[in-house]
């Protein structure tokens, strides 16, 4: 019983954060930075037409960094399947989400000072802490 305490007390931080973890911080961020915005919500026509901008530009960088050839992003065979530009798409996803908020909500008006654009980050966090708990405790009872 003293060895597994003395092992949970030195390497707990390290069996509870794993891939998992970062991947529902980022997805709920990403989530929250949505909802906060009022993207979905607001109709303002010159927030989604910077925020539509924004996804294509987004878009078009990400689909060309898989399209061309010598691209550092591709597996070793050439290949999109598996490389690192594959195994980054979802946080690549969630990231352009982020920023796609962050540009409707400062055109749209809804986000008015650097507190409010904190509160964009931080919504997701606050609004569903459950989540981040649970990926935590999943990631430990499978790393122990």
């Amino acid at each position: 019983m003293d060895e597994l305490l003395r092992y949970l007390w030195l390497h707990g931080t390290e069996r509870a954060a794993s891939e998992l973890l970062v991947y529902t911080i980022l997805f709920v961020v990403a989530v929250g930075s949505v909802i906060r915005s009022r993207l979905l919500v607001l109709r303002d026509w010159d927030g989604l037409v910077a925020a539509i901008v924004v996804a294509v530009i987004s878009n078009v960088l990400l689909f060309l960094s898989a399209v061309i050839p010598s691209s550092p992003l591709l597996g070793v065979t050439g290949r999109v399947f598996p490389s690192p530009w594959s195994h980054g798409l979802f946080q690549c996803l969630c990231i352009e989400c982020i920023m796609v908020s962050l540009v409707f909500g400062i055109v749209a008006g809804t986000l008015h000072s650097r507190r409010d654009i904190l509160e964009l980050f931080t919504y997701g966090i606050v609004r569903w802490p459950w989540a981040i708990l649970l990926a935590m405790l999943v990631s430990f009872s499978f790393n122990i």
